[in-house]
């Protein structure tokens, strides 16, 4: 599997289309545009890179940022900075959201989505590419279930 600006490519079941890579803004961030499934999200980590924006789009998610809980609805921006412990959990309806995220995370989504095409991929696995690209894992509950 190529990967494509602009292409759909799905990834635990979201449906992400990266629409600004990290070298068009100087390796400053990345834009992606996501479709989450209900009750999805990833476990609790971090990005030491740089800061994560969400605009919320459509459906409900509940943040939980450094031991906070916030919920999100459509118009909410949910700003999450650098090297700070969060997650979130899409609400009972699908989710979409635009994310502006640290630069080069889009090659993280990207490689894990093609290593799913091929079967499953492993938490330790999937931490190892995380952390390459910028976002580390600090537990390994409710990973995307």
């Amino acid at each position: 599997m190529d990967f494509v600006k602009d292409k759909p490519f799905d990834f635990h079941g979201a449906t992400f289309t990266i629409k600004v890579l990290s070298f068009e803004t100087d390796n400053k961030y990345t834009v992606m545009d996501i479709l989450h499934p209900p009750n999805l999200g990833p476990a609790l980590h971090s990005h030491p890179r740089g800061s994560e924006t969400f605009y919320i789009v459509e459906g409900s998610y509940l943040f939980f940022l450094d031991g906070i809980s916030i919920e999100g609805k459509p118009g909410d921006t949910i700003f999450v900075p650098k090297d700070t412990p969060h997650r979130f959990e899409v609400g009972r309806t699908r989710g979409h959201a635009i994310v502006i995220s640290p630069p080069e995370l889009e090659f993280y989504f990207f490689k894990v989505g093609e290593l799913l095409t091929k079967g499953q991929v492993s938490y330790a696995e999937e931490s190892t590419i995380a952390k390459k690209y910028g976002q580390v894992f600090l537990d390994d509950s409710k990973h995307w279930k």
